[in-house]
């Protein structure tokens, strides 16, 4: 990835978005990709649509904007803070950590708190949690006090600041789907010569359903519909390949094949990878995938639905971790694909 975008990727890391609160990042991707498309707007629901003209097929890509996170559902007397998850989160890994909250006049750090382990009775040790187990704690004197720096319905992230782990290695919140967020712009940066009409779209809530993906395909009825996102890499301990797929880090970007995605366009992804030596991987999944993907296939009449992969260790986690070389092969593929037309 050149400077430019690994500075929108860490931007936009650093940057809250949780489903149902991306304007701010929306507006970050907004002004990155504006001056390599003819026209950019955002929908009612929220998704960034940039559209670079051209004639003949009509191709849309997509990545999220949104991420997974909290939303406060009570205020306790003494001004701790009870919330519920939104998106898919192992609750057991809430314990100790910090929260960032976009409160009433700009961000509250919280942390979330859980009985030590010392004061806990033997039977409760090792026990599966739940959210109302927990709270936040924003060190507020009381109620009232916390009710002037947060409401019911403010939302959290992970307070988690992205770095470069190694070379190439990023590991931060987020990277679902904040890394296929800057390969969109890659696509963007790249697409000077294009016959094909293309939409670069960052959607909303594809955490709570890929909401976005659904609305935006019903309203652009694309001919073709490529969704890019991450999918769990199998590198580590505890992983089983025969399992879980032989997905790794570093390996080359993730083709996926299956039901939810067409045969030819996956045969064509196939293909120029191999002639172009872009390393890739293959990754057979048998149902709907949880990606903008599921939602594009069965929008409208139906569309033809392609789907581009980046290994993730950890997902859902403070600490997810992506290679950027698998993001430059992804930038390249999709690229090389569009100016086939």
């Amino acid at each position: 990835m050149n400077n430019s975008l690994i500075d929108f990727l860490f931007k936009s890391l650093d940057t809250p978005s949780p489903s149902g609160d991306e304007n701010e990042v929306i507006s970050l991707f907004s002004g990155f990709v504006s001056p390599f498309v003819n026209d950019i707007q955002t929908d009612v629901l929220g998704n960034c649509i940039a559209h670079k003209k051209g004639v003949g097929t009509k191709i849309m890509i997509t990545a999220h904007a949104d991420e997974i996170g909290l939303m406060i559902t009570y205020i306790d007397e003494h001004g701790y803070l009870y919330f519920k998850e939104i998106g898919g989160i192992d609750t057991n890994l809430l314990p100790g950590q910090r929260v960032r909250l976009i409160g009433n006049n700009g961000i509250v750090i919280g942390v979330i708190g859980k009985k030590p382990i010392h004061l806990q009775d033997k039977s409760d040790r090792g026990k599966e949690l739940n959210p109302e187990d927990l709270w936040i704690d924003i060190s507020a004197k009381n109620k009232a006090d916390a009710q002037s720096q947060v409401c019911v319905g403010t939302v959290a992230t992970f307070d988690s600041k992205p770095i470069k782990s190694s070379k190439s290695m990023v590991c931060s919140k987020s990277l679902d789907d904040k890394i296929g967020l800057a390969i969109l712009a890659g696509i963007a940066q790249n697409l000077d010569k294009v016959n094909a009409d293309v939409y670069l779209v960052a959607t909303v809530q594809e955490e709570l359903g890929a909401r976005g993906a659904q609305v935006v395909s019903n309203v652009l009825n694309p001919e073709i519909g490529i969704a890019i996102d991450v999918t769990h890499a199998t590198d580590y301990p505890t992983m089983s390949p025969s399992k879980d797929g032989d997905i790794k880090i570093g390996g080359g970007v993730v083709i996926p094949v299956g039901p939810n995605m067409n045969k030819l366009i996956s045969q064509q992804f196939i293909d120029i990878a191999s002639k172009d030596n872009i390393p890739y991987q293959l990754e057979a999944i048998s149902r709907p995938t949880g990606t903008d993907a599921k939602m594009i296939q069965v929008s409208g009449k139906g569309i033809v639905t392609g789907l581009i992969s980046i290994p993730c260790r950890y997902m859902h986690t403070p600490n997810e971790i992506v290679s950027l070389d698998d993001a430059d092969g992804a930038i390249k593929l999709i690229v090389k694909y569009l100016k086939q037309f």
